[in-house]
């Protein structure tokens, strides 16, 4: 037990913060991996992530500033000098949660503009977006002008005169609870129409429905906002640690799906789960050429090998290994001789190239063919 007479609430605000903020932080760092030296490709989305991620920590870092200031006692036992740097913190906290939300959520609106082509759902994105938008604004002009002068926002104890804020959160979370699930649950019809396996599809939908978890998280934020006492160091531990969570779980889902590319540069892990990192890299054929690109994340690749006996005409004999890629729908060999088929690699993938212009959630299979031509007497016999 404390001098104080009960033990103060601080030090869940830091290790709930820091452990929140080392997790987000290795998904952001496997995000950017794939994103900038896996793919090569880096889109408006990875940028908005970034420059959120870049607000959540700020988050995150103020609010463990403002456990050495007072939060976590009771106000009483909080001196006038740290009750002005507690708000004054708070006033920059509340901005940067603002701001890391509403990027985190353009992102994805962005992203669902280039992986969804559907008209309709465009539509809604841009709807979306503006919204988005407006929200930031207006919410950072309400935080700001809160309080006339501003600076009673931080010095409770000058002239002046602040609004009552309750009636504005709950417009506030209101907006985001309807955008949240508008955001997580728009992308699911497409999911379910993809000619996939069922399992897959379950899979797919799943990872992109994980965002709803942070609607469960913004609920339960919500229910401290009835607490209007005036012992705010004491009552804003948990909407304060709980208002990480949100930030960082949003970070997370944006993060999951390139997971899969990490793995798939484990050796182990690929042998054991069937992965492959090829669609990152392209082929080169036997002239050095670069003959596939891929910006995209293989949600699963099946090997399968097939056997051909190799024939060739009469006219001499050749020597060479040709390596060529082709469609699913692809009649590989023809003419008078058919080849050996070494390997067909069929990977189903989701997160097409920004240079296609016409983007999409694309289901397509790569053929990885291997060529062998030799002279073999005895690969056929005289009539």
């Amino acid at each position: 037990m404390s001098d104080l007479g009960y033990e103060p609430r601080s030090s869940t605000v830091v290790v709930t913060n820091a452990v929140l903020l080392s997790i987000t932080g290795i998904f952001i760092a496997i995000r950017t991996y794939v994103r900038v030296f896996l793919l090569s490709q880096v889109g408006l989305d990875d940028i908005l992530i970034w420059v959120a991620s870049v607000f959540g920590f700020l988050l995150g870092i103020l609010e463990i500033m403002m456990t050495k200031h007072g939060l976590g006692l009771h106000i009483a036992d909080v001196s006038d000098a740290d009750f002005e740097k507690f708000l004054l913190i708070d006033f920059a906290s509340a901005l940067s949660y603002i701001w890391a939300f509403v990027l985190i959520k353009l992102s994805f609106a962005v992203f669902y503009l280039r992986v969804i082509p559907n008209q309709g759902f465009r539509r809604l994105n841009y709807v979306i977006i503006g919204v988005l938008a407006a929200q930031g604004i207006e919410e950072t002009f309400v935080v700001c002008f809160a309080c006339t002068p501003i600076t009673k926002f931080w010095k409770p104890t000058i002239e002046g005169s602040c609004l009552n804020l309750l009636r504005f959160y709950y417009i506030s979370f209101g907006i985001k609870l309807v955008t949240d699930i508008i955001l997580f649950l728009e992308p699911i019809p497409t999911l379910l129409h993809l000619k996939l396996p069922w399992v897959k599809r379950v899979g797919l939908v799943i990872m992109f429905s994980l965002g709803l978890l942070t609607c469960v998280i913004s609920i339960i934020r919500a229910t401290y906002l009835n607490d209007t006492s005036s012992d705010v160091t004491w009552r804003l531990v948990d909407p304060i640690d709980w208002s990480t969570a949100e930030v960082c779980s949003l970070i997370i889902c944006a993060c999951i799906p390139y997971v899969r590319n990490i793995l798939a540069e484990i050796p182990v892990i690929n042998n054991a789960l069937g992965l492959s990192s090829n669609h990152s890299k392209g082929y080169t054929s036997n002239y050095g050429a670069r003959t596939g690109q891929d910006n995209s994340i293989a949600l699963q690749t099946q090997r399968t090998y097939i056997q051909s006996r190799n024939l060739k005409g009469g006219h001499g004999s050749t020597s060479a290994t040709a390596t060529a890629t082709a469609s699913h729908h692809t009649n590989v060999g023809g003419g008078n001789g058919n080849g050996r088929i070494r390997a067909t690699e069929s990977t189903e993938e989701i997160f097409p190239n920004y240079m296609d212009k016409q983007g999409g959630i694309v289901v397509s299979t790569d053929v990885k063919v291997a060529v062998e031509s030799s002279q073999s007497r005895s690969s056929y016999s005289e009539p």
